[in-house]
This record gives structure tokens, C-alpha cells and sequence, in this order.
């Protein structure tokens, strides 16, 4: 019997297309303009609707999966559902709703006998995007649930994603950069480049002076870390006039790989702001 995949929306996966692989979601939270929003985005017009009111001045806010909406969510996928469970989460680097969802999930077994394998993907948008691809590629070949959630725990360490924020502004409302250096970076037109360390937390890697020279500097790790063999590489875009050039130059050094670019959605965009960019990819290495 094939498991059933699920997933939380940080996955930034269209809505309808998750219904259409048979994958079922637990929604994320963010509130914009006073009011909380489930995000289920599954057009491209509410992306950018989302990032239109971060330009005009909004400054998004996010909340956590709590363990009594992983109560609902679970039980639900129980009643709904024989079986085994593999869910996967975004990163426990990033917030506590993986915890929340490992504790449920005990106590699921504990009064059910049932299993909820849960997966940390220890990233968050295209990189837990990843992490789902894989899941669903071996819940189709029958793999049991088990033995899949080994097999991505090892994969989730092979997952390099680096992210580039644009508006150092809008870290700086957001109290993720302080004020002086937000005012100074801007000036200087710096940009940081992040990436997901082993650990699943975001990390400042690299500063370069512009977006070109931010955008080659990840082309360059991309084309030194990326898995010989052809493999799936995603462009993340906050609505961002930089994705389409990255996608180019990426193409340009893998024209072996299949590369799209996929949106970065409002519970990570709340944080990076618009116009960020990023690239997530296979490595044969781990993420150090």
C-alpha cells in the first residue's frame, strides 16, 4: 500500500497542483493589512497581488503552525486515509511547527498504533519543494514510508539552496537587519547572499556589491556544488525582474537539468521582501 504524502504550505507549491498529485497540506499562516490569512495561493495573480501591497509599503507578518491545528490535520489524514503518513515540514531552523508536528504524531501512534513519519527538510519555499518532489517520485514507485523517510533525511542534507534579499529596507522594518546597516548596505547597494546551513537555519554566506555581482556569485557555487548528474533545479522568485536572467545563466552552466523558475510565497516572502531571488539544487556533497 502506496503512503500518504503531505505536506505545509511553505512548500510554495500552487494549491491546486498539490490536489492534483494527490498530496495533501496543512496551511501556513500570515497576516497582512491587520487581518490572518491561511496561504493558499493557486494562482500566480495572488503572488503578485501579495508582493504589489509589500511595495506599496505593507509589512507582512507570520505565525506558526500550532500542535492543535497538527491535531485537526492529522486526525483527519487518519480518518481519511489507511495506512502509513510521510509528511514533510519546513525547516525546524526556521520556526517550531516541526516540533509541534513530531509530538502529534507520537501521540497519534501512542493512541492509534498508526505511523506519521514526519520529514524536516530544513529548508523552507524551492528547497522544501525538493524534498517533496522526491517523496512523491517514491510514494509512486511503492517505496514504504519507512524507508522513504530514511532515504530523505539523507537527501535533505544533498539540497544546497542560497537566497539573495534585495530590499535591505524591508529587513530592516522587519527588525531582521539593524538600522545602520540596512541605511549603510543600501547606500553601498550591498547584497547578501544566504544560504540553508546543515542545521536549517538561513545564514549571511557572502556580501556583493549589486544584484549582477550577487546573482553570479550564486551561478558560480551553483556550477561548483551541483550534482554530476542531471537533476531538478529550481529559481526562486519574490516577484522579482532577476529571475528570468538567473534562470538564463543557470541553463548556461547545466543545459543538462531540468531548471524553472517557482515562487517564494507569502510566509517567506513576508520575510525576504520583494525582488529577492535564489536557486536550490542536488549537490553530491552535504551542505557543510
Amino acid at each position: 500500500m502506496k503512503f500518504t504524502l503531505s505536506t505545509d504550505t511553505v512548500c510554495d507549491i500552487f494549491r491546486s497542483e498539490l490536489k492534483e498529485r494527490g498530496i495533501e497540506y496543512i496551511s501556513t499562516y500570515y497576516t497582512i493589512e491587520g487581518v490572518e490569512h491561511k496561504d493558499e495561493f493557486t494562482r500566480e495573480e495572488q503572488f503578485k497581488e501579495f508582493y504589489a501591497k509589500i511595495r506599496s509599503g505593507e509589512m507582512p507578518t507570520t505565525s506558526q503552525v500550532t500542535k492543535n491545528d497538527y491535531d485537526e490535520f492529522f486526525d483527519g489524514l487518519i480518518n481519511k486515509y489507511d495506512g502509513d503518513i510521510l509528511h514533510v515540514t519546513i525547516s525546524s531552523g526556521l520556526t517550531t511547527s516541526p516540533l509541534a508536528a513530531r509530538q502529534v504524531a507520537e501521540e497519534i501512534f501512542e493512541r492509534t498504533g498508526r505511523h506519521i513519519y514526519i520529514v524536516d527538510s530544513l529548508g523552507a519555499t524551492i528547497a522544501t519543494r525538493h524534498i517533496v518532489d522526491e517523496a512523491e517520485r517514491m510514494r509512486d514507485e511503492g517505496v514504504p514510508a519507512a524507508d522513504a523517510a530514511k532515504k530523505l533525511e539523507n537527501i535533505v542534507n544533498h539540497i544546497h539552496t542560497w537566497f539573495m534579499p534585495y530590499d535591505l529596507m524591508h529587513l530592516k522594518r522587519g527588525g531582521r537587519v539593524s538600522g545602520p546597516a540596512a541605511y549603510i548596505g543600501t547606500a553601498l547597494n550591498i547584497k547578501p547572499i544566504l544560504n540553508f546551513d546543515k542545521n536549517g537555519a538561513l545564514v549571511v554566506v557572502q556580501k556583493k556589491m549589486g544584484s549582477s555581482k550577487g546573482i553570479a556569485a550564486m551561478i558560480d557555487i551553483f556550477k561548483k556544488y551541483s550534482a554530476k548528474a542531471p537533476h531538478k533545479v529550481y529559481i526562486a522568485s519574490a516577484d522579482s525582474d532577476l529571475a528570468e536572467p538567473m534562470l538564463r545563466k543557470a541553463k548556461e552552466a547545466r543545459p543538462d537539468c531540468e531548471i524553472e523558475i517557482a515562487w517564494i510565497g507569502p510566509v517567506i516572502g513576508a520575510h525576504t521582501g520583494c525582488n529577492a531571488v535564489g536557486i536550490s539544487f542536488l549537490s553530491d556533497a552535504p551542505r557543510e
